[in-house]
């Protein structure tokens, strides 16, 4: 669909476009955050006040609501507009009537464009239920495809794991997670708006429309499990992520502690041989300080064969 305020339609009933003043279901998509558009949908006929309500709210949740003469759905879908964030997901409100169909949007919608491009390929939907079909397809096909690359970015993460600086760990991290929080949160009830609308059954919807809506719903629920489960891998990864930290820094302590015993008895002797105090032995031998430097290394050869028996390294 183009990025355009107002635009319409018309399905030939076989999967692609009729021309204009041609028969057939009118599909109008808006972008309610124009006044034009707003107006136009203020005043056409046949939209009940909830469904003007929900057309035009800034901020909806993902939802449900079927009567008689028409069904209204609430979706959100990934964000793939430039400068965006892909969490920041878009809502998207399908209404369908007897006869018309009608999708709003705030920002350019990579679904709704796509479902565009299937009807010039001559093999979009037919109706309102197969409208409703397809845009959830889309919505679940795009979703599923973003939470793959997250997955990949995970599997990488986790094999370069002991090379990666903390530096860079943190913020790759705090992203994922962070995504993955943001889309659960509207795929849960999504899938409880899908499930609304398959046990509150239309009276102009069929039998198939309902099946392949349970399958849908199915798809929802595999991508709510891949997210809880990329939820928990994250939470793991930053946990063995610190446990490396702490090792290293536990090896270089280690490091540390072992090199400051070697040189403590050494310290003591430098400290004491120091002193300048009368009677000090070997001051006047000429042999005293190679004496001294012997009994120093013997003495570090003693101790480093004391840690390596005891196992210190």
């Amino acid at each position: 669909m183009t990025e355009s305020k107002l635009t319409t339609l018309i399905l030939n009933g076989q999967g692609g476009l009729a021309p204009e003043s041609s028969e057939g279901s009118l599909w109008h998509h808006v972008k309610y955050t124009d006044k034009k558009a707003s107006k136009w949908i203020k005043s056409y006929p046949g939209l009940s006040d909830l469904a003007r309500m929900t057309l035009l709210d800034h901020e909806t949740r993902p939802r449900a609501h079927v009567s008689e003469q028409e069904v209204l759905l609430c979706l959100r879908g990934i964000n793939f507009n430039e400068e965006a964030h892909p969490e920041d997901m878009i809502s998207i409100r399908i209404w369908v009537g007897v006869r018309d169909i009608i999708t709003s949007a705030s920002h350019g919608s990579q679904s709704i464009r796509n479902m565009r491009a299937l009807l010039e390929q001559n093999i979009g939907p037919i109706n309102g239920a197969t409208m409703i079909l397809g845009l959830i397809d889309q919505l679940a096909h795009l979703t599923d495809e973003f939470v793959d690359k997250m997955d990949l970015k995970l599997d990488d993460i986790e094999d370069q794991l002991e090379h990666i600086e903390l530096s860079q760990f943190n913020p790759m991290m705090s992203q994922i997670r962070r995504q993955t929080a943001s889309i659960r949160r509207y795929l849960l009830p999504q899938k409880d708006a899908i499930d609304k609308l398959y046990r509150n059954k239309h009276v102009g919807f069929t039998e198939s429309f309902y099946d392949q809506l349970y399958l849908h719903m199915d798809r929802f629920l595999k991508l709510i499990e891949n997210l809880d489960l990329m939820r928990e891998r994250s939470m793991m990864l930053q946990e063995q992520y610190m446990a490396i930290i702490s090792h290293q820094q536990n090896s270089r302590l280690y490091i540390l502690a072992i090199v400051s015993a070697i040189f403590l008895p050494l310290t003591f002797l430098s400290g004491l041989f120091g002193m300048n105090v009368a009677g000090l032995p070997g001051t006047e031998n000429p042999a005293a300080f190679n004496a001294v430097i012997g009994f120093s290394v013997g003495l570090t050869v003693l101790l480093l064969i004391w840690f390596k028996k005891s196992r210190w390294f």
